[in-house]
């Protein structure tokens, strides 16, 4: 339901574009939208309420997609869905078929078994990471594109096929294949980069707390929660920094300032490794960025507050002291992990495969 499954695929298409443009031919499509746009839309509202402010019930209903037969029981609900993205592929007639979004495998299963004719290839581009949702890799696909070792590792424990399994980092924006970082701030003024998300008393909150650093300033992104940034404006907050609304430059962002403080989705914690900008966790969602959090925990590429705003200021301040020496850390942890190029390399294995159906 967020938006890092539509621009991982926008991202795959810009580096199919940028290398084989006179020669493919690429869509890249919501069907979700497409089908049903005024619902889908309720339905995205209704995800982003539950994340933001009834994470458990959003946590069983994660876990209850990831159960067997579940997705087939839906199969009524999902009629509409099935045609249209039959009627896509025999419109547009693929060589090849990739998704960023797990219920597709199953409704490409369903159009094969009615359709022969829909036989090209079909490959998952997981864009959660170390702990996912069986839909992802549940149903037949002839390629399992994952970001790192360890979600690679959950696919073979559950029996995906070691050849069916592609380690080639999560598709980033071109922008980073030549990304420089911020460098170290030399001054001793800290730029932080805040995201907020859950309530709106707790973005009032993190932000009152935050401004009680006197070396730094902070950014906020409110995206497009207009409560929040109305919530903000009236409290006079940040006090030093700026308040931003929807944005399409966070990798500009990511790149202008040293910490990013904010929830972990799929798409922002792979951007911020390929950004290189430390990532302090303000906000849990249960289920899919449960994983992400382990990623950034495990790689000591930042770390856990816990929903509590005094338990960012403390991290943020931890960051900072003694000349950023913890930040100076979890930035040379970034650097061993980040694939900027992940993009590319997923374009390249993709034209190579819907090459084979040429004759």
């Amino acid at each position: 339901m967020g938006e890092g499954h539509n621009t991982a695929a926008r991202n795959i298409q810009s580096a199919l574009k940028a290398n084989w443009g006179g020669v493919v031919e690429t869509l890249v499509v919501d069907p979700y939208t497409l089908t049903n746009p005024v619902v889908n839309a309720c339905i995205q509202k209704g995800y982003a309420a539950a994340i933001n402010n009834y994470p458990r019930l959003w946590k069983v209903v994660f876990a209850m997609l990831s159960q067997p037969k579940v997705i087939e029981g839906m199969a009524p609900l999902l009629l509409q869905l099935t045609n249209a993205v039959h009627s896509l592929v025999r419109e547009f007639q693929p060589d090849l078929v990739a998704s960023t979004y797990p219920v597709f495998g199953y409704i490409l299963q369903r159009i094969r078994r009615g359709d022969p004719k829909v036989d090209m290839p079909f490959h998952m581009v997981i864009t959660d990471s170390t702990m996912i949702n069986q839909t992802w890799y549940r149903y037949p696909c002839d390629g399992a594109i994952v970001a790192d070792g360890p979600t690679a590792e959950v696919l073979r424990r559950d029996g995906v096929p070691e050849e069916k399994i592609h380690i080639l980092g999560f598709p980033v924006g071109l922008q980073f294949d030549e990304f420089i970082p911020t460098p170290p701030p030399h001054d001793g003024h800290w730029r932080l980069l805040f995201f907020p998300g859950g309530p709106v008393r707790l973005a009032v909150e993190t932000l009152r707390h935050l401004s009680t650093l006197e070396n730094a300033s902070v950014s906020v992104i409110t995206g497009r929660r207009q409560d929040v940034h109305a919530a903000l404006v009236r409290a006079g907050l940040p006090s030093r920094g700026h308040l931003i609304g929807w944005t399409d430059k966070m990798p500009e962002l990511m790149g202008s300032h040293h910490i990013f403080i904010g929830k972990a989705g799929g798409a922002t914690v792979q951007e911020a490794i390929a950004a290189q900008i430390p990532f302090v966790v303000s906000h849990i969602v249960p289920g899919q960025e449960e994983g992400n959090i382990a990623l950034i925990q495990q790689t000591a590429i930042g770390a856990l507050a816990s929903n509590s705003p005094a338990d960012i200021l403390h991290i943020v301040k931890g960051a900072m002291t003694n000349e950023g020496a913890l930040w100076r850390t979890w930035r040379r942890n970034l650097i061993q992990l980040q694939k900027p190029s992940a993009s590319q390399a997923i374009a390249s294995f993709l034209f190579k495969n819907a090459q084979g159906r040429k004759p």
